[in-house]
């Protein structure tokens, strides 16, 4: 499920940047989210997937920056209000909101060394839990 690796992990090798967003990070951001808003997909279903455009970036990092920005009023969403002092989703259905995107695994995942990678895991499941990880 690519959704579900992206939302916690960055493609194998690529590196996963913590702490703040720098200048290049909010960049590949914004042109992510326009990009995404072009298309007409939902803002906020697909973390996972919004974030392989924002390198080095997990989705949960980019969910956490989006919500940063609406609080600091940098960028406006409806489904969003401060309630009692604290940021809210206050709007689930979201009507105008767009559909969910979909992908796949990033073309990282036909390296080499990624599949290299996979076998040995692969070996250390069978040898150590006696299964595979297929």
């Amino acid at each position: 499920n690519p959704e579900a690796f992206y939302y916690r992990f960055v493609d194998p090798a690529q590196g996963q940047s913590n702490g703040s967003f720098t200048k290049s990070d909010h960049d590949n951001f914004m042109k992510r989210m326009e990009e995404w808003k072009e298309k007409g997909y939902r803002i906020g279903a697909s973390w996972g997937i919004f974030s392989m455009g924002v390198p080095h970036r997990a989705g949960y990092q980019c969910s956490a920056y989006y919500r940063k920005l609406i609080q600091s009023k940098k960028i406006k969403d409806d489904a969003y209000a401060i309630v009692d002092g604290k940021l809210k989703m206050v709007d689930k259905n979201r009507t105008n909101a767009g559909e969910a995107a979909t992908s796949a695994l990033s073309s990282a995942w036909d390296l080499d060394e990624v599949k290299e990678i996979e076998r040995e895991v692969d070996q250390w499941l069978k040898e150590y839990h006696n299964r595979s990880g297929r």
